[in-house]
């Protein structure tokens, strides 16, 4: 009977690995309305990221089988595609060195290596109950994703704002964000925090997130993923300098 039910959080997690899989599909037709799309479809595979482990916490059912999928499923959507998306967007107007390879597929490994040894990590040492150490995965993903759909305004679910991100300016983003996901600093646990503050806590949080998905669009992703990442080097600045 437990397997019967392992279908349900196991098609979430397919389901992840899926939206990642047809972002990278997008992705590789190069064009910033292909790209756009991807960036929305990494942050949709967040939700059945989010909802695989609910499900199977709820139906009792979480088994290492079930690890092993989620993590693998994660690789693709917040590993292997968002490096994808990065280089198709921005790295492949890299000069080239020889032989056909640029700088940008040089630095476009570095992203989904951080994120695929960080998993690999988390699943041998697994997290704790407070957060994680190291960035997860999902709000890195999203946040590099997300970049190039702030350039295009032509599909539904843009703000009619753009902006123009050189190169030379995404590059150190994009190192610095790969690197945050090996680093030892600590995350936490956003919407496991959020939950144990109880239902008014959940819903406040609920109706923040859709205004600001209704109003900011993916400039509202954009926000909240960076801030989440900003805020986790900022405490951890001011921890080193208040235990010197």
């Amino acid at each position: 009977m437990s397997q019967k039910k392992a279908i349900i959080p196991n098609s979430f997690t397919m389901t992840n690995m899926i939206f990642g899989f047809f972002a990278i599909i997008f992705a590789s037709k190069g064009d910033p309305k292909s790209l756009a799309i991807a960036g929305v479809l990494i942050f949709a595979a967040s939700f059945f990221d989010f909802f695989d482990g609910a499900a199977a916490r709820a139906l009792g059912v979480s088994s290492p089988m079930g690890t092993q999928l989620d993590s693998l499923a994660d690789v693709v959507a917040y590993g292997i595609a968002p490096g994808f998306i990065a280089y198709q967007a921005f790295l492949q107007h890299l000069p080239e060195i020889a032989m056909g390879l640029n700088w940008g597929m040089v630095i476009a490994p570095i992203y989904p290596v951080c994120a695929l040894y960080r998993l690999a990590k988390f699943n041998i040492e697994g997290g704790d109950q407070e957060g994680f150490s190291g960035l997860p995965s999902p709000p890195a993903g999203i946040f590099i994703s997300c970049i190039p759909a702030l350039i295009y305004t032509g599909v539904p679910f843009f703000d009619t704002i753009t902006v123009n991100v050189a190169v030379h300016l995404f590059i150190p983003v994009y190192a610095a964000v790969a690197l945050l996901m090996v680093s030892s600093i600590d995350y936490t646990k956003f919407f496991g925090d959020v939950f144990k503050k109880g239902k008014t806590a959940i819903m406040i949080t609920m109706v923040v997130i859709v205004l600001m998905l209704f109003y900011l669009k993916m400039w509202g992703v954009f926000l909240v993923s960076g801030l989440y990442i900003i805020t986790g080097v900022l405490i951890y600045i001011f921890r080193r300098i208040k235990n010197k």
